[in-house]
């Protein structure tokens, strides 16, 4: 039985996390949505506390099965999907195997992988094949820290990237491997959830997902990168809630207004911050001018 843990109270919600990472993932977005749902955050097999799945079957189907038993032994009728990163490709195939059991689902930074990514999966996996150990030393010490840093914060640190990087250190290579390689295409496969609504959230800044050039009805961009739940929770959640909830689509010129009214306040800041700072160093400039000239009597 995978671990999971109940938060809230309302509509069922299943939180699914991403890659290497436990519900801990969950952390900035839970207080946000427990007032709107019952949330239902699990650890996918193989990580944190779950066991993981039998070498023998395929990873991702046997994520489907392991989440219908949690919902079986929680007596859930139905309930919605909030699934992130690679963690959508295990609701992919979960609602491939049981739609009856799922109303809605919210897919964030859903893993299609950038070709250039793809490739370098599949170049790991070929080193897998070759030169485990060389594919084993990829995947740790200050090359895993790189990675993260790259592909989740594009580049720029912060605190929670070593939060991130020491959780997924904790779990076994094995299955980390498994959840890499085992990516539906490596990671190109186009989603197929048609039976469920599926609203798809796509960071405008995310290096690691290939967004669609032409934008679909149920298809948002938010400002953010691959670190979304984290560093940009309050637009998450403002997009999920009215879908999971009511199946309402916020429209797009809505959000996009938002931001960038927030990025004209921020301007608007910078300029009054440095015009102030102009207006300081003028005034004492003409003090001291005046200190001078009193001194020297003129």
């Amino acid at each position: 039985m995978l671990r999971y843990r109940i938060e809230g109270s309302g509509l069922p919600l299943l939180l699914i996390h991403g890659w290497g990472v436990t519900y801990k993932i969950w952390k900035n977005l839970m207080p946000l949505l427990m007032s709107h749902f019952q949330l239902i955050m699990i650890e996918l097999p193989g990580v944190g506390s779950s066991p993981e799945v039998d070498p023998d079957k395929a990873y991702y189907p046997g994520c489907a099965e392991a989440i219908e038993a949690v919902r079986q032994k929680l007596g859930i009728e139905q309930w919605a999907i909030l699934a992130y990163s690679s963690g959508t490709r295990a609701g992919e195939a979960y609602m491939q195997r049981y739609p009856q059991h799922v109303n809605r689902a919210v897919f964030l930074c859903p893993v299609y992988l950038t070709t250039f990514c793809s490739l370098g999966l599949r170049f790991e996996g070929w080193l897998e094949n070759s030169r485990p150990g060389l594919a084993n030393w990829l995947l740790s010490d200050w090359r895993l820290y790189g990675l993260v840093l790259a592909l989740g914060f594009n580049g720029r640190r912060h605190d929670y990237t070593d939060e991130w990087v020491d959780e997924i250190g904790l779990q076994p290579l094995c299955n980390l491997k498994r959840m890499l390689y085992e990516l539906p295409g490596k990671g190109r496969s186009p989603f197929a959830v048609s039976a469920v609504p599926t609203l798809f959230v796509w960071g405008r800044r995310d290096v690691l997902t290939d967004r669609p050039y032409r934008r679909r009805f149920n298809d948002v961009f938010i400002p953010a990168n691959h670190s979304a739940p984290m560093l940009a929770a309050p637009c998450v959640a403002q997009i999920a809630i009215p879908f999971l909830a009511e199946g309402k689509l916020i429209p797009r010129k809505s959000h996009l207004k938002q931001w960038y009214r927030a990025q004209r306040k921020a301007l608007a800041y910078t300029y009054e911050c440095t015009h102030l700072f102009r207006l300081i160093r003028k005034v004492s400039h003409r003090r001291l001018i005046s200190r001078r000239n009193t001194f020297h009597g003129v």
